[in-house]
């Protein structure tokens, strides 16, 4: 790979280096997640053990370290122009001993990448954040670098919905404009924010769209806040315009990362019926972006020449597992249905006996994943099958489950000697955020909890943990609970609940 001489890159310091930007895991944008709808759009992606993942803009590789954690056999390269981000990444892989990952400095519209072909290419939050040559460079990278049957993933700011937080931006920007400290202009933006929210009234109707933006925005951290809405660059663009450019580039659209913002069944039938019946996906997927007002999308592509099935059969999700941590709101009515609801509110009724089963081994296996044909029995019928697949596919559209190419590489039982991921244990010795192996950010509010999940590298039994953590207690000047015993039992159950212990 080659990229910007020293003196060059030297002066084009990187806003991100200016104000360092933390980086965390995004699911998402994980091989699995990509692996997963390749797999349900038949076009055969690499399997997952030995794949090659290339991700353009990858910070402090917060994104990238934890899937090579948890993806020992395959190989990660990234690449961002903030000097200072990369060095905290090769630090952070350096810390935790790994050989599978490189970090490059580079900038993408001068990058000469290597011949090797990728599987899984990533670029989030860097297309409506750049111009229009490095967008152009951007997506010609993806289609050059990805492998004969590769997926990229792709996130950007879409319009119509984009057109709202583009009012509010050019207010931020104009409050903020000769303003040359970045900490002044943050600083400066969020007074102006407070100002608007308790300026404009909810009985105002473009005041009362407004003020929720505002809110919203308030909730972003100081580095969020400036390399998105105070970029010099925030450009949405429309959705078939995207798709249009990546076809230039010899790409073509494949699916969402989240398959649930692609369906259109929660929308009313006269209106789903009307402009939503299209066979043209790219059609039907405008007019979704029209009728939610859709601000940003997270759209995965792969090769022109490839072959798509847009319609998932049901069986397919035997080649896949599954993982959910919806539960049974209550005993089955008198027909034998049974509901199961999930966190974000979504919700499956059955009264096949099968899927019942199914379903209810899926939440007891959380936040371990099942594959889907250890769900159905050897002596079921091609019919009852068909049921347990193609409930399986309604959840996963529905975003009551999650489907995955390989189950995460965890533990839901504690072991005699537990073992937390190494990364979580590196980042618990520093800080509260730590990384799962589910590719998700876990809290851990406590100190004690913080010091176990440190302790816990597999070489100590239970007896070990309680001295060490009773040492902990009384060096600190922290009250030791009684029993100890007990509560350790239920952190370290807590602690595979989080996805920490790995297998």
């Amino acid at each position: 790979m080659t990229a910007a001489p020293e003196a060059r890159r030297r002066d084009l310091a990187s806003p991100y280096d200016v104000v360092p930007y933390p980086g965390h895991p995004f699911a998402q944008t994980h091989p699995d997640r990509l692996a997963t709808l390749g797999t349900l759009f038949r076009i055969g992606p690499a399997p997952l053990e030995a794949c090659r993942v290339l991700e353009l803009g990858c910070g402090d590789a917060g994104n990238l370290v934890p899937m090579a954690v948890g993806l020992p056999g395959a190989r990660f390269l990234g690449i961002d122009a903030a000097e200072g981000a990369v060095a905290r990444g090769r630090a952070l892989v350096e810390a935790l001993g790994l050989t599978n990952v490189t970090l490059e400095v580079g900038q993408i519209e001068e990058l000469e990448l290597p011949s090797e072909a990728f599987d899984y290419v990533i670029a989030h939050g860097v297309y409506s954040w750049v111009g229009t040559p490095v967008r152009n460079r951007l997506l010609e990278l993806c289609r050059s670098s990805l492998s004969e049957r590769g997926i990229a993933y792709v996130s950007y700011n879409v319009l119509p919905g984009g057109r709202v937080s583009g009012a509010l931006r050019d207010m931020l920007m104009f409050h903020t404009a000769g303003l040359d400290d970045p900490g002044e202009r943050i600083e400066q933006a969020r007074a102006l924010l407070r100002l608007l929210i308790a300026g404009w009234s909810d009985e105002h109707e473009f005041g009362a769209i407004m003020r929720r933006q505002c809110e919203r925005l308030l909730e972003r951290s100081d580095e969020t806040l400036f390399h998105d809405e105070l970029a010099a660059v925030n450009e949405p663009v429309y959705f078939h315009a995207f798709v249009s450019h990546a076809a230039r580039c010899g790409l073509q659209y494949l699916a969402e990362a989240d398959f649930f913002e692609m369906q259109t069944g929660v929308l009313p039938e006269p209106l789903s019926d009307e402009l939503l019946s299209v066979e043209d996906v790219i059609r039907r997927e405008q007019y979704l972006d029209f009728i939610k007002g859709r601000m940003f999308r997270q759209t995965l592509l792969c090769r022109a020449e490839l072959e798509l099935d847009r319609s998932p059969q049901p069986l397919i999700v035997e080649d896949l597992a599954v993982s959910s941590p919806a539960q049974p709101t209550g005993a089955s009515d008198r027909k034998g249905r049974v509901t199961f609801e999930g966190p974000t509110g979504s919700t499956l009724t059955t009264d096949h006996p099968l899927v019942r089963v199914a379903l209810d081994r899926v939440g007891r296996s959380w936040p371990g994943a099942i594959w889907v044909r250890d769900l159905i029995p050897e002596d079921a019928s091609e019919a009852d099958r068909m049921a347990v697949c193609g409930a399986v596919l309604r959840c996963y559209a529905a975003n009551l489950v999650q489907l995955h190419a390989t189950p995460p590489p965890l533990i839901v039982s504690v072991s005699e000697r537990p073992e937390a991921s190494p990364l979580a244990r590196h980042q618990a010795r520093s800080g509260q955020l730590v990384t799962n192996l589910r590719h998700a950010t876990v809290r851990l509010e406590d100190d004690l909890g913080r010091r176990l999940i440190v302790l816990l590298d597999g070489t100590r039994d239970r007896v070990q943990l309680l001295h060490e953590l009773r040492s902990f207690l009384l060096e600190t000047g922290y009250e030791v609970p009684h029993p100890l015993e007990a509560g350790l039992g239920r952190s370290l159950e807590g602690i595979a609940r989080l996805a920490l212990l790995r297998a």
